[in-house]
């Protein structure tokens, strides 16, 4: 005989299988389950306090409502009675995305895994063994240094299958999706430059660093934005899975980790090295930056996210008041799951060199004097002793090394970008280098 946890769970899934604002359908999808209204008053109040709570709200998980099932009176005394039968009826899963901005993104419509394994260009056995085999078959696990701190990054690489899923996830359902305007790394159009140009010439700019961006997303954060876009929980937990992965403990046996740094990436997370998670991470920190640009817009200051680094900059009235705007973003990246890396928070004024992501902004957006000169001394002697002379590091192709540099301060600076490569230009590569 089936528990009470059971017929619960068949009326939470049946009531979560649609849009929890509309009364008269939660109605409807709940009817079959009950069979005669009449002897089942409790299901009304409980519909209109369901509606009521998560109406305007992302759509809730199965166990959440059924929560509230159980804590119903109602329907509690009736089960008592002998009256809080539910019957095994099937509802068909639908869209339900939750009110308000969510309506306008254009995700494709999937209330099933065989629609979305179609969706994804997959067999429904090759989806079903990507979400349902241990992480550790489906990904290649790397370990490198982090310049100047001597800790370590986790690079998790996605196998081909699931890369080829996670790349039609990005595609098909994130791209539809946009972040908030402050973030703009990660997105089309954006580049480092729009990260820094609102923050030259200002007063006062403060630099925070978010550590362990991409861990500190947990699964959980991911499946909430997934029920947000309106996909049945069977649906968005399958996408979470594809999407997320908890490093082995094997792999994370290998290197000397800090407690926190190894509960993260023991933890369901955004792998760094997944194309699904630098758009994931941003749509994950939507919510970090509305509260950011709303502090910094009280503050009289600019706001600007790049990945896991956060710039502020604003005149005069925002300089007198730095060391309690530091304190309440502090507090507000702790709040929203993150970590800020006290070691590189950076409050610089107009006599110190402004600088962020390579750009100094002292005035405006522009090269570092020091990274300029190092790069025209070494195609000067290019020029005048050859490659070979200045390739000291032995790259294979010292001369796209190079262009790769010029095209990054022709990015920034257009005009010392063209003085550099006019030098290139004079370069005999006919010389080993």
């Amino acid at each position: 005989m089936p528990s009470q946890a059971q017929h619960v769970r068949r009326l939470a899934a049946a009531l979560a299988a649609g849009p929890l604002a509309d009364r008269e359908a939660m109605m409807a999808r709940a009817k079959p389950l009950v069979g005669d209204l009449r002897k089942a008053r409790w299901l009304e109040p409980l519909v209109r306090n369901l509606s009521l709570e998560f109406g305007e709200a992302p759509r809730p998980t199965i166990r959440r409502i059924g929560e509230r099932i159980l804590g119903h009176a109602p329907f509690v005394k009736a089960w008592v009675a002998g009256q809080g039968r539910i019957l095994p009826a099937r509802v068909e899963p639908q869209m339900a995305a939750a009110a308000g901005a969510p309506r306008e993104w254009p995700v494709p419509e999937i209330t099933t895994l065989d629609a979305l394994a179609g969706e994804l260009r997959l067999h429904a056995d090759d989806l079903g063994w990507l979400i349902c085999r241990g992480g550790a078959e489906h990904y290649r696990h790397r370990w490198i240094v982090k310049p100047n701190s001597g800790r370590f990054r986790l690079i998790e690489s996605p196998k081909t299958l699931l890369k080829f899923a996670q790349r039609q996830i990005l595609r098909r359902i994130l791209d539809a999706i946009p972040p908030h305007e402050a973030a703009r790394g990660f997105r089309a159009g954006s580049s480092v430059r729009d990260f820094v140009e609102p923050h030259g010439g200002k007063e006062l700019l403060v630099r925070f660093d978010l550590e362990d961006f991409f861990p500190s997303l947990s699964a959980a954060r991911v499946l909430r934005l997934f029920l947000t876009a309106g996909y049945p929980e069977t649906v968005a937990r399958a996408l979470t899975r594809l999407a997320t992965h908890a490093a082995p403990p094997d792999v994370l046996a290998e290197k000397p980790l800090e407690w926190p740094e190894r509960r993260r990436l023991a933890t369901p997370h955004l792998p760094q090295g997944a194309p699904t998670s630098p758009a994931l991470a941003n749509l994950g920190a939507f919510r970090l930056d509305c509260r950011l640009a709303g502090l910094a817009e009280a503050a009289g200051a600019a706001y600007t996210r790049y990945a896991d680094d956060l710039l502020f900059s604003g005149g005069a009235d925002f300089a007198r008041q730095a060391r309690r705007f530091v304190t309440a973003v502090g507090a507000i990246v702790l709040e929203e799951g993150f970590r800020p890396n006290h070691r590189k928070t950076r409050v610089l004024r107009p006599g110190q060199r402004q600088h962020a992501a390579g750009v100094v902004l002292n005035e405006k957006p522009n090269v570092d004097r020091r990274d300029f000169d190092r790069l025209k001394a070494i195609l000067t002697n290019c020029a005048r002793h050859g490659p070979a002379t200045q390739n000291r590091a032995n790259h294979p192709d010292f001369a796209a090394h190079l262009q790769g540099k010029l095209g990054w301060m022709s990015f920034i600076d257009p005009a010392k970008g063209a003085k550099l490569r006019e030098i290139f230009g004079r370069i005999d590569w006919g010389s080993p280098g």
